[in-house]
């Protein structure tokens, strides 16, 4: 009587090495949009304070007609970011939101400048 080798159950070597393979891929596609994500959720942050911050210095404005006087109270600081009004003066405002120190936006400076006229430009520096 012959017998017959059972087949062993399990993965060969060749079906791990190919899902590892396609693993790996559409861990490298889905990477970058995990991070543009998170990088666009600290941008919304700190922007969503500093349009608090220009609605205060534009409430001050409308008031007076002048930047001039305006009590330069910035937001509170968070996790990531640290605000402050840099000059008020006359018919501009700039508010800053900088990156804290051993967080992803280290480095990292939001301005925002108010005019008089009611218009605002924002700019980025370090990323």
């Amino acid at each position: 009587m012959r017998r017959t080798l059972r087949p062993e159950a399990g993965f060969t070597l060749v079906e791990l090495v190919v899902v590892v393979a396609i693993l790996g891929i559409l861990v490298a596609l889905a990477l970058p949009s995990y991070y543009n994500a998170r990088r666009k959720a600290y941008f919304a942050e700190a922007a969503e304070k500093l349009q608090e911050m220009r609605e205060a210095a534009w409430a001050h404005y409308l008031a007076r007609e002048t930047f001039n006087g305006f009590p330069n109270e910035p937001a509170s600081p968070t996790q990531y970011w640290i605000f402050a009004y840099e000059t008020c003066a006359g018919v501009k405002c700039t508010m800053t939101a900088k990156g804290n120190d051993g967080t992803p936006v280290e480095g990292v400076k939001m301005i925002l400048v108010l005019s008089g006229d009611g218009t605002s430009q924002v700019t980025w520096e370090g990323f």
